[in-house]
C-alpha cells in the first residue's frame, strides 16, 4: 500500500475514534468530577447556544 494511502487511512481510523468517543461520552464531556477520600472536585462547563 502506498504511503500516503497508509497515512490517509490512518487519518480516518483516528476521526472516527473520536467521532465514536464523543458520541458516546456527550453527556458527560461538559463535567468533570474527582473523588479521593474525603475530598470532592466538580468542574462544569455551562454553555448557551444561539
Amino acid at each position: 500500500m502506498p504511503r500516503s494511502k497508509t497515512a490517509l487511512l490512518s487519518l480516518i481510523v483516528i476521526c472516527l475514534t473520536i467521532l465514536c468517543f464523543t458520541w458516546m461520552m456527550k453527556d458527560s464531556l461538559c463535567e468533570v468530577y474527582i473523588k479521593d477520600g474525603n475530598s470532592e472536585i466538580s468542574a462544569t462547563n455551562a454553555y448557551e447556544s444561539k
